[in-house]
């Protein structure tokens, strides 16, 4: 089953296998499915492989531990060394 939108109709629709006329192969990852709406208006659907989302291929994942362990180390020395103290010191305070 496909879902093809019709023009003339101005409205999405199911294709099933009986109202596919024809299926073509374009180019390499590339299919054009011919066939009907319900009310017998032409509709052609692009699809294949080429409209299928693919993973990027420029993101390399997690980061290796090698780099995670000594970051998050630095990270807890650095919350301990600078902890913020919630309490204003004595000149701030009025009497």
């Amino acid at each position: 089953m496909f879902v093809a939108y019709c023009a003339v109709c101005d409205r999405r629709t199911l294709l099933g296998v009986d109202e596919v006329d024809w299926v073509e192969n374009l180019t390499h990852g590339v299919l054009s499915v011919s066939g009907h709406c319900p009310n017998g208006h032409e509709v052609v659907i692009l699809t294949g492989d080429a409209f299928t989302p693919h993973q990027d291929p420029r993101h390399f994942g997690p980061a290796p531990r090698v780099w995670t362990k000594p970051v998050s180390r630095l990270r807890g020395w650095l919350r301990h060394r600078f902890e913020l103290s919630r309490d204003l010191p004595g000149p701030f305070y009025r009497f």
